[in-house]
C-alpha cells in the first residue's frame, strides 16, 4: 500500500468520527433545549407538560449515546456529561416539584460525574423554588427547598476529588455554596419580615380595641 493510500484511510477515519461529533454537537443542543422547557414547565407546575419534555430529552441523549458507543474514544466527554447534567437537573427538580424520591445514575442512563453535576445544577433550581415561595409568602415550600439545598450542598462537599476524576464538579460544588448562603439570608430576611408584620398587626389590633 502507498503513502497515499494509507493517508487516505487515515483521513477516512478522522472525517467519519467528525462526522458523528457533529452529529452529536445538534442532539447535545436538543437535549438542552427539551430539558430547559422541562424546568420552566416544572416551576410553572406544569407537571405532565414537564414529564413528556423530560421523556424526549432521555430519548435523544439515549439515542445519542448508542451512537456515541460505535466510535470509542471521541473526545466529547465533557459534552456528554453536559447534556446528562442536564437530564439529572430536569428529573430532580420535577421529582422534588411532585415529591417524588431520588432517581440514581442508572435509572437514568447516565454516568457518575453527569449525575453529579446535574445535582450541583438541581440547587440553583431549588433556590429558585424557595424564591417564588417566598413571594408567594408560602414559607413551608421555601423551607422545604431550601432544606433540600443544604441537604444537596452538604452531599456535595465529600466529593473532594481532583478534578481529573470530577470535572467541573468543584466549581459547581462552589457555587451551591453561595446560593445556599444567599438564600438562608433570604429565608431569615422574610421570617424577620413576618414577625414584623405580625407584631405590627398585633399592635394595631390592640391600639383599636
Amino acid at each position: 500500500m502507498g503513502l497515499r493510500e494509507i493517508v487516505e484511510k487515515i483521513y477516512a477515519s478522522f472525517d467519519a468520527r467528525n462526522k458523528t461529533r457533529d452529529y452529536l454537537l445538534g442532539e447535545f443542543r436538543k437535549v438542552l433545549k427539551a430539558t430547559r422547557e422541562a424546568i420552566a414547565a416544572s416551576h410553572r407546575d406544569e407537571l405532565d407538560a414537564a414529564g413528556t419534555m423530560l421523556n424526549d430529552a432521555k430519548s435523544i441523549l439515549a439515542a445519542a449515546q448508542t451512537e456515541l458507543a460505535k466510535v470509542p474514544g471521541l473526545p466529547v466527554t465533557g459534552l456528554v456529561q453536559n447534556a446528562e447534567g442536564e437530564v439529572v437537573e430536569a428529573t430532580l427538580i420535577l421529582a422534588f416539584r411532585k415529591e417524588e424520591a431520588f432517581v440514581g445514575p442508572e435509572d437514568l442512563g447516565v454516568g457518575e460525574v453527569g449525575y453529579l453535576l446535574g445535582l450541583g445544577d438541581f440547587v440553583g433550581e431549588l433556590r429558585r423554588v424557595t424564591i417564588d415561595a417566598l413571594t408567594k409568602d408560602n414559607l413551608a415550600l421555601a423551607k422545604r427547598a431550601f432544606s433540600q439545598m443544604e441537604e444537596v450542598y452538604s452531599i456535595l462537599l465529600t466529593f473532594d476529588f481532583p478534578n481529573a476524576l470530577t470535572p467541573g464538579l468543584r466549581a459547581k460544588t462552589d457555587v451551591a455554596r453561595r446560593l445556599v448562603e444567599r438564600t438562608r439570608a433570604d429565608i431569615s430576611s422574610e421570617i424577620q419580615r413576618s414577625r414584623l408584620l405580625a407584631g405590627i398587626h398585633k399592635l394595631h389590633k390592640s391600639l383599636k380595641n
